[in-house]
């Protein structure tokens, strides 16, 4: 039977102490040192001055937010902890694993013979026998002369010594092992009681159920989009059908993460002051308007909100590190906000303002201010050159830009531009895409009609094309079932011919779309678009906005079901494709939803439900055949005896029953 002991010197329980806090204190070290609140942006493949710049900002060290949390001082107390334990494990002799020996319990050489092993055996019997020694020494006697006996008993029968040769012990492989449990002795020690079980109650009793209760209701703070419930209802009463792009910075900043994840700091007051100076010259510069603080925004951590947001929008530079790299996180968090925003104004079934958020997304994370064109994105672009393009040549967008010849665009940008950065120019224009829309319709399954509240479906087909590129033309080889509309709705669109002639649907392409560029964003930006479906007459949104991610040059089908009006007639839509990234690659188009009356729809084809008959010369004919001779025979026997049997051959129903199937 295995032995259990405890670590009587705790060196069992020091390493076990020693490695859960390693397991603890590494990675929380690591993080709590090089923690970023954005995603680093991954190494930089883009040749504009302002990417290599944000690639710089990334690599860089961030500073710590002033103070020490109580994170760092828990770690650092869990180092000391760690220190502690390590020096006891140094200082603490490593206990000596004694292998139980017969030959030297009994005193004798390993190669002694069996004499020679009696001999000492009846030596030590006369020492220690419980009747040799004193009363006080009887009880170490019995224990010294059970071990006496058991090695001579090892040493004198052959199964017990086969069993200590091979397992080491003389009772064979069950006693020969040794569990040590990694808990010191005095844990277990009966005067030790009461403060042990003191602890387990204060750790399991008092502190587990406080931290899972504070876990608890803290996960009720936030919405399934890690947004706080707080700041969803400052929202939701903030927003209106009338709000603005410049109200809805104001109604950003009153968010409740600003509050408890910004820190401020005694010097923030001088820095925002001066910054604020410096965004008033730049809107005034910009539009002759003045930068002003609302009334909604009174609290320091909502005007310092404002103030960065504006900072970001105009490309001021932020000279304080610290508020740079508050700038950097409020940045990351406004974008997410926008997307909470969004999910209150859709179910209002306001489209207005969710455009606006939608827009204000772009905006963002562009670093460009309201109504700026959106060849502003590309470098070396000013407002003056924005003005010379659109006087000059009519061009408003990148892929009009691209259109020109190189001598044209060089002459437009910025004075002093070099041949290198004209290249830079077009190199960074094919980062933008533009999007193409294929195909664009309504349907409604199994029916060549939409009728009153059926089930509609809205099939959209997009591609994004970069300025410059050719949009891939799809296959003539493949057979019409490519362009046929059910082929469409069903999703085989794509289909091709396999080696035997059968048209199959082609498997869908997965490449995920490449990060937008975006030099003023902290982090990768990875682009979706939203695909809306509204009224802009009535400022209605008719289907709810879908987002969808990964749309390359290669044509994508997206599917969204609604249901269609409850009257019929023709209704006008307008189609909406907003990028969360870029401007200028919006799409709107005028769409025409049809809804007839269901009696136009054609008649169900009768369905022929008669089974027909088996063949006489098959097994089931012959079956048949005499299953109905043999209700006709009895029918006959049962009600005239002596009827002449039927003739050969098939035999017939009564017309009673063929009437009743035929009807």
């Amino acid at each position: 039977m295995a032995k259990y002991t405890f670590d009587e010197n705790g060196d069992t329980f020091n390493f076990f102490v020693l490695t859960t806090l390693a397991i603890i204190l590494i990675p929380a070290t690591y993080l709590n040192i090089f923690k970023k609140t954005v995603v680093a942006a991954k190494k930089n493949t883009c040749p504009c001055d302002a990417c290599h710049k944000k690639a710089s900002r990334a690599a860089a060290p961030r500073k710590s937010s002033g103070g020490v949390g109580k994170k760092s001082i828990g770690i650092l107390l869990g180092w000391i902890l760690f220190a502690f334990v390590a020096y006891q494990v140094y200082i603490t002799p490593s206990p000596e694993v004694l292998k139980w020996n017969p030959f030297d319990i009994l005193g004798v050489a390993d190669d002694a013979t069996p004499k020679q092993i009696k001999s000492a055996y009846r030596g030590l019997s006369k020492i220690w026998h419980p009747d040799k020694v004193n009363t006080d020494l009887r009880e170490e006697a019995d224990a010294k002369m059970a071990e006496i006996n058991k090695a001579y008993e090892t040493l004198t029968d052959d199964v017990t010594r086969e069993n200590w040769e091979k397992y080491g012990h003389p009772d064979g492989s069950r006693n020969s092992m040794t569990m040590s449990i990694a808990l010191p002795t005095w844990l277990v020690e009966a005067h030790n009681n009461f403060w042990v079980l003191a602890a387990y109650g204060i750790v399991c009793g008092l502190m587990l159920p406080y931290f899972i209760g504070k876990w608890w209701y803290r996960s009720g703070d936030f919405t399934k989009d890690k947004i706080r419930t707080k700041t969803m209802g400052v929202f939701f009463k903030q927003l209106k059908e009338t709000t603005n792009a410049k109200e809805i910075v104001e109604i950003l900043s009153l968010a409740e993460e600003f509050k408890e994840d910004i820190v401020s700091r005694p010097t923030d007051e001088a820095a925002l002051e001066k910054l604020g100076a410096q965004v008033n010259t730049a809107l005034e510069n910009k539009n002759g308007e003045k930068f002003e603080y609302s009334k909604k925004s009174t609290l320091p951590a909502s005007l310092k909100v404002l103030t960065l947001l504006y900072a970001h929008t105009l490309n001021v530079p932020v000279e304080d590190k610290d508020l740079a790299q508050d700038q950097v996180d409020i940045a990351a968090k406004t974008l997410h906000l926008i997307h909470g925003m969004i999910q209150i104004t859709t179910a209002r079934q306001w489209l207005s303002v969710s455009l606006a958020l939608m827009d204000m997304s772009q905006i963002l994370v562009q670093g460009l201010y309201f109504h700026d064109s959106p060849l502003q994105q590309l470098p070396f672009v000013d407002a003056e050159a924005v003005k010379a393009l659109k006087g000059k040549k009519q061009v408003k967008s990148i892929s009009q830009f691209m259109d020109m010849d190189r001598e044209d665009r060089a002459a437009l940008l910025q004075e002093g531009v070099t041949a290198d950065q004209v290249d830079q120019v077009a190199t960074v224009a094919k980062q933008y895409p533009e999007l193409k829309v294929h195909k664009a319709f309504f349907r409604v399954a199994g029916d060549n009609i939409i009728t009153p509240g059926s089930l509609c479906t809205f099939i959209l087909k997009v591609s994004a094309v970069a300025p410059g590129q050719e949009v891939e033309e799809e296959d003539k080889a493949v057979k019409s079932a490519k362009d046929d509309v059910d082929a469409l709705f069903e999703g085989v669109e794509d289909s091709e011919e396999d080696e035997d002639g059968n048209i199959k649907p082609k498997k869908e392409d997965k490449t995920p779309a490449p990060a937008v560029h975006a030099p003023h964003f902290p982090g990768e930006k990875k682009p979706f678009w939203w695909v809306v479906l509204g009224d802009h007459k009535n400022n209605r949104i008719v289907v709810a906005p879908t987002k969808i991610a990964d749309v390359t040059s290669k044509p994508k089908t997206i599917r969204v079901q609604f249901q269609s009006p409850p009257r019929p007639g023709q209704y006008s839509f307008n189609l909406f494709i907003k990028s969360d990234s870029i401007l200028g690659a919006d799409i709107l188009q005028d769409m025409t939803l049809t809804v007839l009356d269901a009696s136009q729809l054609p008649p169900e084809p009768e369905i022929d439900d008669e089974i027909s008959e088996p063949d006489e010369d098959s097994i089931a004919g012959q079956m048949a055949l005499l299953k109905e001779q043999g209700l006709a025979a009895a029918a006959i026997g049962g009600g005239q005896k002596g009827a002449p049997p039927q003739s050969k051959g098939k035999g017939k129903a009564p017309e009673t029953d063929s009437d009743s199937d035929s009807d």
